[in-house]
């Protein structure tokens, strides 16, 4: 993460002759049960260790993160990729206070929708004007507890944005007694993440370069455009295109390893949807009875892997 990056860069050191914890240790032990005062306790550890009683005060707590102190950076970094990721951390600060954030956003927005899942972060997709996706998350001061861990997570959504061809960012803020409104937008000086990954699993992966394989005249698309439903986003694994007839086009879902809340709610969004030309690879470990299934889907099962040849058998070659 970005502010690990930077914790490489500027490193805090603790400064001690003599680790903290011996001396806390010893200094515990020390006055357990003696009626000498703090001064002479104090003269007496500090003896026993070789130092002076005012070393012995600065180093006492000296492995605290507030009291270590900062090093010279190991490494250059340009002016420009610093003012970027300070930007980005105060950004993912303001979130660790956000009530509410909404994410309108367009191009890899599947990518930003499944990180803010697989992350646990409790978010709604709904479709909003010209085909982008608002993403409506809760923030960590909408929870019962306010959980420094939950607004590291959601702080983490932010780089990730960057990727997308266009997003916009609105949050309500509590900065004290004020509630403040924060926006970042396409194009802002915000520092990027490493790019989202191209496959969710080694399942998807695995077909993908196997179908690429098997046929020339089909093109795999990864993540096509999402697909509308009931006031959501359904966002398909696949589209297949065959590169001589683009009327021949099939969608492809592949319902593999999920909670069994996740998959009835996708399986009701599939249902719902109602989608000409779906495939839907179901894994048989799901246990999925054909009546949860939608009717208008080609169901393929498989065990361990999607195998390409069965999908080109049923679209043809």
């Amino acid at each position: 993460m970005v502010s690990n990056t930077l914790n490489r860069i500027f490193r805090s050191e603790v400064v001690s002759r003599v680790p903290p914890r011996d001396l806390r240790s010893r200094l515990f032990v020390a006055s357990a049960g003696s009626f000498l005062d703090r001064q002479e306790i104090c003269e007496r550890v500090a003896s026993e260790f070789g130092i002076n009683t005012e070393e012995l005060e600065n180093s006492l707590y000296a492995d605290l993160p507030s009291q270590r102190c900062l090093m010279a950076p190991t490494q250059t970094v340009p002016a420009t990729e610093l003012a970027l990721r300070t930007n980005l951390m105060l950004i993912q600060g303001l979130l660790a206070r956000a009530r509410s954030v909404e994410i309108q956003l367009s191009g890899q927005s599947s990518a930003v929708v499944r990180h803010a899942k697989r992350k646990g972060l409790i978010c709604v997709v709904t479709n909003g004007a010209e085909g982008k996706a608002i993403l409506s998350l809760s923030g960590p001061y909408s929870l019962f507890r306010c959980t420094l861990l939950y607004g590291r997570v959601l702080g983490e959504l932010v780089p990730v944005l960057a990727w997308c061809n266009d997003f916009k960012l609105s949050a309500d803020i509590v900065l004290g007694e004020k509630s403040l409104e924060l926006k970042v937008r396409s194009g802002d000086p915000i520092f990027p993440s490493e790019p989202p990954k191209p496959f969710d699993s080694k399942l998807e992966e695995q077909f993908c370069r196997g179908m690429l394989r098997a046929t020339k005249h089909w093109d795999v698309i990864r993540e096509p455009e999402p697909i509308s439903v009931a006031g959501t986003l359904i966002f398909p694994d696949f589209a297949l295109q065959h590169r001589a007839d683009s009327a021949r086009r099939w969608l492809l879902e592949i319902v593999g390893y999920w909670t069994p809340d996740y998959l009835r709610k996708k399986l009701e969004r599939l249902r719902e949807a109602k989608i000409p030309n779906l495939l839907l690879c179901v894994s048989d470990k799901l246990n999925c009875a054909e009546q949860d299934l939608p009717v208008e889907a080609l169901v393929i099962r498989f065990t361990r892997r999607l195998d390409p040849k069965e999908v080109l058998r049923i679209i043809g070659r």
